[in-house]
């Protein structure tokens, strides 16, 4: 019965991968201190801007937004401070 001959073992699965961060030396500090958030514009008054102009600012808005995420997620990477909050993550 060719059906009940033996079947090779399964392989093994394979080994984690593990990923080791080597850092060369501390960047300076004005490059790992978390931004400062400018004030934004008053609640009250009026302003009338071309919609051109208006999606540029919009644009803009966005972008430094996404900036200052980026740079904070790089700074608690790097220093575990966690810039939204201003307290180290746990762990």
């Amino acid at each position: 019965m060719a059906a009940c001959a033996h079947r090779a073992a399964e392989p093994a699965p394979p080994e984690p991968l593990v990923v080791v961060r080597t850092v060369k030396e501390t960047p300076p500090a004005e490059l790992i201190r978390c931004p400062v958030a400018p004030v934004g514009l008053p609640a009250q008054g009026e302003a009338e801007i071309p919609p051109a102009w208006r999606a540029a600012i919009i644009r803009l808005a966005k972008s430094r937004t996404e900036v200052a995420d980026q740079l904070g997620r790089l700074i608690a990477w790097h220093t575990g401070e966690d810039c939204r909050s201003g307290v180290a993550p746990p762990g």
